[in-house]
């Protein structure tokens, strides 16, 4: 095993990490085909930044040691559980957002926001070139069934089964009248393009904890990408118990 820790700084995540290189007993590589995150969802979110390169090449294993995780399957009392079971691991994968911004293309695993910082947000929002409405917003959310957990959940918008190839758009704080009518939230299948076409000069986009400002665009395409992350499920852990875990309690 060919293997890259991400760990997040701090005391605990460092101590996990220790022990983690003590039970595998290998010097970490640059050219690895698992990556072990240590921290949670953030941790997560950098890791998979760091080699969207090398996404077809690796797979990843998460150990919570941070606040919410959701993206993280393990704990750390489980390394030992999580080493032996490597050789006969089931994996499954995330889909991430490819946003093109003029023809300037990211990804995104969780969501893409864009908002203006000194007005409301406004524009024409389209689905496969298909108008649909005019939005004027503090902003607007487009996310993964990954994501809809975390930003999307406090817009009211749906929580998706990791399994659900869809992606949804949420509207941050809309303005409604009668001559501005909005939808909101939508969940569309992965098949579709959300174009957004802002009338605001000035406004900024962020993406899994990416924040970039931009200034004269003509267009905001977000759909889904042929990039995925693959990653070492946890046979313990259904997602209806994290569901209740972490949003519902015992």
């Amino acid at each position: 095993m060919k293997y890259k820790i991400v760990c997040k700084n701090d005391k605990v995540s460092k101590k996990v990490c220790d022990e983690l290189k003590k039970i595998i007993s290998k010097e970490e590589t640059n050219n690895p085909d698992v990556i072990f995150s240590i921290g949670g969802d953030g941790t997560f979110l950098d890791a998979v930044r760091m080699h969207l390169d090398v996404l077809d090449q690796v797979y990843f294993i998460s150990i919570h040691t941070g606040t919410l995780g959701f993206y993280t399957e393990f704990l750390p009392h489980e390394l030992k559980c999580i080493i032996n079971n490597i050789k006969k691991k089931t994996l499954n994968q995330f889909n991430l957002l490819k946003i093109d911004v003029d023809g300037e293309v990211n990804y995104a695993l969780n969501e893409v926001t864009l908002t203006s910082q000194q007005h409301l947000l406004e524009g024409d929002v389209y689905i496969n070139s298909e108008h649909l409405m005019f939005v004027r917003a503090n902003g607007l959310c487009i996310s993964t069934p990954s994501g809809s957990t975390a930003y999307n959940k406090s817009l009211n918008g749906a929580i998706l089964d990791f399994n659900v190839n869809a992606l949804q758009l949420a509207l941050i704080a809309p303005f409604e009248t009668i001559n501005s009518r909005i939808i909101s939230p939508l969940v569309l299948s992965k098949e579709n393009e959300i174009t957004f076409k802002p009338k605001n000069k000035y406004f900024d986009i962020t993406y899994d904890r990416i924040f970039i400002s931009k200034e004269n665009i003509n267009t905001v395409k977000v759909s889904y990408s042929n990039k995925y992350v693959k990653y070492m499920v946890n046979p313990e852990k259904s997602y209806i118990n994290r569901l209740k875990e972490k949003f519902i309690g015992k």
